[in-house]
Formats: structure tokens, C-alpha cells, sequence
């Protein structure tokens, strides 16, 4: 397939069919993952696939999950875009969900340069930037054998690394629930943009 397809096949998605997914898809994508490129060429990522009930339960533990559509929640996104505002209220209440019925569920964890709380400045976030490079890869390869899936930043990262015993000194970078896309499953369009709009050449 030709990246440009893959490309453009790749969605987010946050309603799954139970279908399981062949180890060799999430091999294939793990390994891809790991060629992208890291800001000390040392590629200090792991990767942790959560397949015990009692372990997802915690992690919809771990902060508070909203699981319907209420007046407060609508408020809160009454002045954005409709089709941002569309995509939060679609996305919210189904996070814990997903969390727990997704036929598989990864977290990406990381080595910081710095600690996020103590970063300055946009240096200080290399590693960061490094470890979104490989979770776009393997969203695209996965997107290559038809599975879809959505990232998940958690806000409460030392209750994960607590259930996980993720050393203290790594990070969790997000946590992506994945597998086939539901027949039901609902896609938000992503706003259409125009290279021209946004190409800026020597200045602003």
C-alpha cells in the first residue's frame, strides 16, 4: 500500500468491534513505532499492552470519566467550532468505555529529558516530540491492516505508573485503545484546511 493511502486512511476511532486483532498486526506496528526518529537516537520508549479487566478497570480509576452527554459538559464547549465541539462531545463520554471494551488497549510510555512539570522551554520537550513521532507510526501501521484506533492522554500519569510499576524516572506518553472499527462506529470529520492558508515563506 502507498503511504499517501495510508495516510489517508487513517482515522480516529473510538468504537470497536470485538474482533480480535492478530499479534502479528501489533508486532508489525510496534516495530514500526521503533523506526521513528528520536531527538538522542536512543529511542527510550516501551510499550505496555493491558489485557487484564482488572488492570483497565484501575486506570478508569485513575481520574474522573464522564459517561453521558450532560448540560455542564455541553456549557463547557458552547463557544468552540461545531465540529470541535462535536468531537469532544462524542469523545468524552465514551473514554472509559473504550478503555475497558477496547479488544486491545496500549500505553506508550517514555524517557523525559526533563520532567514535564519542570520544563522551560520547547528544548526541554525533545523527547516528547520524539515519542509522538512513534505513535503516529504505529497508528499508521495499524491503519494499514484496516485497525483504528484513538490516544487517550491521561491527566493522573503517577496513578498509572503506580498500577503499571512504571519507574519513576520514565513517563507515560498516552494510552491508545485500538482494534477494528464498529459497523456503528461514528467518525468526525476533520476540518478541511488549504495548504495556501497555512504555507508562510521567510515571514509571517
Amino acid at each position: 500500500m502507498e503511504l499517501s493511502e495510508v495516510i489517508n486512511r487513517r482515522r480516529t476511532v473510538r468504537d470497536f468491534s470485538q474482533n480480535k486483532v492478530p499479534f502479528k498486526i501489533i508486532e508489525k506496528a510496534l516495530r514500526t513505532g521503533l523506526k521513528a526518529p528520536s531527538y538522542n537516537h536512543l529511542k527510550e520508549w516501551d510499550f505496555i499492552l493491558v489485557r487484564e479487566d482488572r488492570h483497565r478497570l484501575a486506570l478508569t480509576r485513575t481520574e474522573e470519566m464522564i459517561e453521558e452527554i450532560t448540560n455542564e459538559l455541553e456549557q463547557a464547549f458552547k463557544d468552540y467550532e461545531n465540529l470541535a465541539k462535536d468531537m469532544y462531545l462524542d469523545a468524552i463520554p465514551k473514554q472509559k468505555r473504550m478503555i475497558l471494551t477496547a479488544p486491545e488497549l496500549l500505553i506508550v510510555v517514555y524517557k523525559p529529558k526533563t520532567q514535564v512539570s519542570e520544563s522551560k522551554k520547547i528544548y526541554d520537550l525533545n523527547c516528547l516530540a520524539s515519542v509522538w513521532c512513534c505513535i503516529e507510526n504505529i497508528l499508521l501501521s495499524l491503519a494499514e491492516d484496516d485497525v483504528f484506533g484513538v490516544t487517550f492522554i491521561p491527566k493522573n500519569t503517577p496513578g498509572i505508573k503506580k498500577i503499571f510499576s512504571i519507574p519513576q524516572q520514565l513517563e507515560v506518553a498516552a494510552i491508545i485503545p485500538f482494534g477494528y472499527k464498529a459497523s456503528h462506529a461514528k467518525i468526525i470529520p476533520q476540518k478541511e484546511i488549504q495548504l495556501e492558508s497555512k504555507l508562510h515563506i521567510n515571514t509571517w
